[in-house]
């Protein structure tokens, strides 16, 4: 741009220059009166062309004639008065150049202007972009931990209505459903859709299976119910009859529950039937098999254990009834014991002995949770019942329930005149029991 203005600004100098040596090299004529001054005149140019040779031979100076001869004519137009008419003229071109130059100029300059003005408003075009660039980044951060807190939150929403559904009872659950089904305007819950049951001995479970049931206010799990046995509902606590699943494992894993709760091989967990049992009295029924189609069973009136702090102790465990032998008798009293917490009597690890996890004493006369074996185990590891086919035979399946005792409403059945259980306790009384077909019901569920 610099170099434009001095360009422009040399060419108006030019041009003033050469009008200037053209107004003031054009000859004005002063008036000649008389003949005598034109025959001088005359005659002091022929002594000039004499002089000078034949240097203006031709008379002529750039079509208009010699400008030393007294007729001489520089411009055609002008007079022999004055020639101020063409200089006027020519004064007039020249100021319409001069101003077409200046308003050249004036446009050149409101050109640079504009460039300038066009130059910052670049500047402030890529400065907003850039700031613009910094937003974006920055709006794609802000909407990267947007996200993770709506997915947080949408996570405790979920928690907190599936919370509210397991404070409803069970009694306002049945009174929803049919309305909420109904109802066009909002959709039902998705929890609704399956129901949870207050225990396995809930009126409204009708048939053995899985089902969701509460272990205390606010947590509930899938177990197994099962209804084939005497009267009443059952809860499953342990369940083996493949070796699918294994059962040496830690005091956590015993404490927590493993396996999967429902047809599979499962053991609820310590702190889930301390939960379940806690401030009610409970019975405690176990089934078993051998490889031979053999079934027997032994069922405990009185069943409770402690919590953590006392290690899960069999504390009350009496009312013996069955045909599979009082074998968990000694048992009672006994906290519980893995392999890596020994709770039991014996200088040996009963647990590492026997490769499970039990009520062991020293130790003991029974390992429901021992290592699954095809028959004779020739050792202590195997899922044995002293009293029901000895020490190192390894049973094939075993069952271990429980039951409330003051809800024994579940199942209602008709009394037969025929003959009832009539056993004799460990303390001596005889107990009356109904007529419950244990081993008939535990072959025909398995």
């Amino acid at each position: 741009m610099r170099q434009l203005q001095l360009l422009l600004l040399g060419a108006f100098l030019l041009l003033l220059t050469v009008a200037v040596l053209t107004v003031h090299g054009e000859p004005i004529k002063s008036s000649s009166h008389g003949h005598g001054h034109h025959t001088h005149h005359h005659h002091t140019h022929h002594q000039h062309k004499k002089k000078h040779g034949t240097h203006h031979h031709h008379n002529m100076v750039y079509g208009f004639g010699d400008p030393f001869e007294s007729n001489g004519r520089w411009l055609q137009d002008e007079n022999e008065q004055c020639n101020c008419d063409v200089i006027l003229q020519k004064m007039k071109k020249l100021r319409e150049k001069v101003l077409m130059v200046v308003s050249s100029f004036d446009r050149l300059l409101k050109v640079q202007v504009d460039l300038r003005n066009i130059k910052n408003l670049l500047k402030n075009i890529d400065l907003s972009l850039t700031t613009l660039g910094g937003f974006a980044a920055n709006s794609e951060s802000q909407i990267a931990f947007l996200e993770a807190q709506t997915h947080q939150i949408s996570m405790l929403l979920s928690r907190a209505k599936a919370g509210a559904v397991q404070l409803i009872t069970k009694e306002n659950l049945v009174e929803a459903l049919g309305p909420i089904k109904s109802s066009t305007d909002a959709p039902p819950l998705e929890e609704l859709e399956e129901p949870v049951y207050s225990s396995c001995q809930d009126r409204r479970i009708i048939k053995t299976g899985v089902y969701k049931v509460y272990v205390n206010v606010t947590k509930s799990m899938y177990v197994l119910c099962s209804l084939d046995f005497g009267q009443n509902a059952w809860t499953v606590i342990q369940n083996r009859f493949d070796g699918s699943e294994t059962f040496f494992r830690p005091w956590k894993h015993y404490k927590l529950g493993f396996g999967y709760f429902g047809h599979g091989e499962y053991w609820l967990g310590l702190e889930n039937i301390f939960t379940m049992m806690s401030g009610r009295e409970y019975e405690l029924l176990i089934l078993l098999e051998d490889f031979e189609g053999k079934f027997a069973y032994a069922k405990y009136k009185y069943f409770r254990i402690d919590g953590e702090k006392d290690d899960y102790k069999l504390a009350k465990l009496h009312g013996y009834i069955g045909n599979a032998g009082n074998s968990l008798q000694e048992a009672e009293g006994m906290k519980f014991s893995t392999y890596d917490r020994d709770n039991d009597k014996s200088p040996d690890n009963c647990a590492q002995e026997n490769h499970g996890g039990w009520w062991y004493k020293a130790c003991g006369d029974t390992n429901l949770n021992g290592a699954y074996r095809k028959e004779y185990s020739h050792d202590l590891t195997g899922m044995f019942w002293k009293e029901f086919r000895g020490l190192n035979y390894s049973l094939k399946r075993s069952r271990i329930m429980i039951r409330n005792k003051k809800e024994h409403y579940h199942k209602p059945h008709y009394h037969h005149q025929h003959h009832g259980y009539h056993r004799i306790d460990e303390e001596g009384g005889e107990v009356d029991e109904e007529d419950e077909d244990y081993g008939a019901g535990f072959e025909v569920d398995f």
